[in-house]
């Protein structure tokens, strides 16, 4: 398989056998310009998940039982689009995500319940 080749399976969300860890989460938002105040959702191979951040500040992921093309559907009904994240925001949603993720074996356990 070609790097395009894959790349568009991961793209989508066609490589769920895939090893996890060789596939860094990806982060969209509803307000690239100001992603703290819009809606923010991170794409793993094993799905969607909406970040949901308490008034308190505690974040959670959400996950979504929809496809890319569901998620924009949605989002688009309620008048908003997503756009994919690189910036600090980014970094940040990410590290939130593999902190709290089982799924990363290399994110740190943040928690101590058995």
């Amino acid at each position: 398989m070609s790097g395009d080749d894959e790349e568009t399976e991961i793209l989508e969300g066609r490589m769920l056998g895939a090893d996890l860890g060789d596939v860094q989460p990806r982060v969209f938002a509803t307000d690239p310009d100001d992603p703290g105040s819009g809606r923010a959702f991170v794409w793993t191979p094993m799905g969607w998940f909406e970040r949901i951040e308490a008034d308190t500040g505690a974040v959670e992921f959400s996950p979504l039982s929809m496809d890319e093309n569901g998620l924009r559907q949605w989002l688009s009904e309620q008048g908003l689009d997503m756009t994919e994240l690189d910036d600090e925001f980014y970094e940040t949603v990410r590290d939130e995500f593999l902190s709290e993720s089982p799924f990363y074996p290399e994110a740190p356990e943040l928690s101590n319940q058995e």
